[in-house]
């Protein structure tokens, strides 16, 4: 019984608990809203919008309909409401003070935050011409149809007077959204006037001033004019930077026809968003220095000069060097066959181009390292001052200013027809003018371009720049000679040399070339080579690939360098018994047979390991040397593979005296071609410097090659006669 009380009562306690908590979770909301409403004051906008003052967190803060605290004034503290009204309020006790509200006038509009501006935002595509006058000048960026050379709203920009020159789309970004969009930080109430009730206190007009050094200059206040596609103007000036660095005073112009009208207020806009307002035009071009190539097509110019100032030539340039690149399907098969370029001036004929160096100078030209546009536009007085004019005075004492720089390239570069962009194709010749090295370790380049297939070059238009461009550039202007052509000086294909003769003071040869029954079809060819070779000891020796005969018996007979084989007048190869293996002059295993062979004619045929000897009937005799293509073909890979040391600079008196004196002669060789053309190879030796000998291609010079390699072109000539044994890798 006392349990089942005891029971019942807890039963009670517990339904009473549990009653007292819902009552208690039911009073929460009831007091968290009293406590919410007994914080919060409704503040009503000039609009009309409502905002609540609440208290949270231990501090009084402004709040939207939406329970979003407001933005702060970052310069004062005031809340910001959209209608742009700025609320003071007091953090601990809640009260508020209204500490000004934001009106507009004439064309300024409300932007973000409240924040004003000076008139309607104009993107890029309202904008038709964008003028900026600086301490630097002024420039106007514009839209422009270069093709028709007028202005088009339906083209891009381009920048006025140079419409050739491309510029940096974000820089240029930079410029026309912060002057199409000129919303303020703050716009200055009551702003203090000067007796002339102008701005001047803010740097908005033209005054006086005192620099640093205590010198007296004229200030004017950079402004920019926005013309929109309807033809309505906006001219803002833009005066000096705050103390603090917060931004730059402005002040709005109306533009109505001739006439300007300043509006009365001071804005204050973000540096960030004006800057390039200050920049001059150069800032924004893209540096040029030569018309955009590709990198399937820079090196395939044709008639590249590189000249250098020198004043005692006529013209005041002496020609560094001319080269043109060779189409593949012009060299096929030709001398040049593995030549990408040759030389076209004479002051490098009958050397060969070294293709990779100049690839390389080529494509340097093609993607420079640029420092900077110096001058856009430059004047006459830009020209003299960077290093690429100079002053001339005429017969009545005229003075002009002409083009002279200290480098000057050209070459002709056939621009590719591509359909998808329109672009027909067309030959120009561009003309790179570039200066002495500044102070930096640079160069300053000026570029303009010309009508290739005209007959007098027509001129076609420039970039009309002045560039800085990184010395490592143009490291080519400094080149050893010895950088513009291979080391071996030699490089005719066999196939293609007709004759080589050499003559020494004590020696002379004559090498003749027969490649008529080596087939050509498949490219250079010297299958079948015959060399016809005499000397001035009296040396006359043949070689030849291989012969066939007829003996008394029609068999056929066929020698070659090698071998013996005899064949029956059916067809069938016959065993040669008595015929053996023996080693020639030159280490060769070949097979002989010992006696004659007799031919069908009465001619006797006499076959050693060395030489093949036929005597006709009437006791001539014809020596042929069985090894004798394989044997010169070493004689001539001496030749091939004989190079220049380094060269060897000389004045023109020195060079003079030193080839017109016969006793430094050491050898003369003389290749020719199959197309007649020959290269002379001069050879002297030069005083007090026994190991090096001057060396002149078709009287060209410049290098020394080492003196114990010319005599080896003599020794390996007299080794060739001598049936002895070359080795072209051998120093003698």
């Amino acid at each position: 019984m006392i349990r089942e009380q005891k029971r019942s009562l807890m039963k009670r306690r517990i339904i009473a608990i549990i009653v007292s908590s819902a009552l208690i979770v039911l009073l929460i909301p009831v007091i968290v809203l009293v406590a919410y409403i007994s914080t919060t004051e409704v503040f009503v906008d000039v609009d009309d919008t409502k905002y609540l003052i609440r208290y949270k967190d231990g501090v009084y803060a402004m709040y939207s309909k939406d329970g979003e605290e407001l933005p702060l004034d970052g310069e004062f503290g005031y809340y910001v409401t959209e209608a742009g009204t700025l609320i003071e309020l007091d953090s601990e006790t809640g009260s508020y003070e209204i500490a000004a509200i934001l009106d507009t006038e004439d064309n300024e509009e409300l932007g973000t935050n409240s924040r004003i501006l000076m008139f309607p935002k104009k993107s890029k595509d309202e904008i038709r011409s964008l003028t900026v006058y600086n301490d630097t000048g002024s420039f106007t960026f514009h839209r422009y149809n270069i093709l028709k050379d007028k202005q088009d709203d339906s083209y891009d920009f381009s920048i006025k007077g140079a419409p050739f020159v491309s510029y940096d789309p974000d820089t240029f970004s930079d410029l026309y959204v912060g002057a199409g969009y000129t919303i303020s930080t703050r716009k200055i109430q009551d702003p203090i006037k000067d007796e002339n009730g102008e701005f001047s206190e803010y740097g908005l007009v033209s005054e006086t001033r005192v620099n640093d050094e205590g010198e007296e200059y004229t200030y004017e206040p950079a402004y920019y004019v926005i013309t929109d596609m309807d033809g309505e103007k906006f001219k803002v000036i833009i005066g000096d930077m705050l103390v603090t660095g917060g931004g730059y005073y402005a002040q709005y112009v109306k533009v109505e026809g001739k006439t300007e009208t300043k509006r009365d207020a001071v804005y204050v806009l973000a540096p960030d968003f004006i800057k390039s307002v200050f920049e001059p035009v150069e800032y924004f071009a893209t540096p040029l220095i030569s018309y955009p190539m590709t990198m399937n097509t820079y090196s395939t110019v044709k008639n590249f000069m590189f000249s250098q100032r020198d004043a005692s030539d006529e013209s005041g340039y002496r020609t560094v060097l001319g080269f043109s690149y060779v189409d593949m399907d012009d060299r096929e098969n030709t001398l040049n066959h593995y030549n990408a370029y040759e030389f076209i001036s004479s002051n490098f004929k009958g050397y060969i181009p070294d293709g990779t160096n100049i690839a390389a100078m080529l494509n340097s030209i093609y993607t420079p390292s640029y420092v900077e546009v110096t001058k856009l536009m430059p004047t006459d007085e830009d020209f003299l001052k960077y290093g690429l004019a100079e002053e001339v005075e005429g017969e009545n004492g005229e003075k002009t200013v002409e083009f002279m720089a200290e480098y000057i390239l050209s070459y002709d570069y056939e621009i590719p027809e591509d359909e998808e962009s329109g672009v027909e194709s067309s030959k120009i010749r561009p003309w790179i003018m570039i200066s002495k090295k500044n102070d930096n370790g640079n160069y300053y380049v000026y570029s303009v371009i010309y009508d290739a297939e005209s007959e007098d070059s027509e001129f076609l238009y420039s970039y009309d720049m002045i560039v800085e461009v990184e010395g490592h550039t143009f490291d080519f202007l400094e080149w050893n000679k010895m950088k513009w052509i291979t080391k071996n000086y030699v490089s005719i294909n066999i196939a293609h040399c007709e004759s080589i003769t050499i003559e020494s003071p004590n020696y002379s040869a004559t090498f003749e070339l027969d490649n008529e029954e080596s087939s050509q079809d498949k490219g250079p060819s010297s299958t079948n080579l015959v060399v016809n070779a005499t000397d001035s000891e009296g040396n006359d020796i043949s070689t030849f690939p291989g012969i066939s005969f007829l003996d008394k018996e029609n068999r056929v007979w066929t020698i070659t360098e090698s071998q013996i084989t005899c064949v029956s007048s059916t067809g069938k190869e016959l065993s040669i018994t008595d015929a053996y293996y023996a080693y020639n002059k030159i280490g060769s295993q070949v097979r002989v047979v010992p006696g004659t062979i007799t031919t069908q004619s009465g001619a006797v045929v006499k076959v050693t390991a060395d030489r093949v000897i036929i005597t006709s009937p009437s006791g001539e005799e014809t020596s042929y040397i069985r090894y004798g293509t394989g044997h010169f073909r070493k004689f001539y890979t001496t030749l091939i593979t004989a190079t220049l040391e380094n060269s060897y600079e000389m004045t023109p008196e020195e060079e003079s005296a030193l080839i017109n004196d016969s006793s430094r002669l050491l050898l003369t060789m003389t290749i020719k071609n199959i197309e007649g053309e020959s290269d002379v190879y001069k050879f002297y030796s030069i005083p007090n410097a026994s190991r090096k000998a001057y060396v002149t291609i078709n009287g060209n010079g410049g290098f020394y090659v080492l003196t114990n390699r010319v005599n080896k072109i003599v020794s390996d000539a007299q080794k060739f006669f001598a049936d002895e044994i070359i080795d072209p890798d051998a120093k003698n």
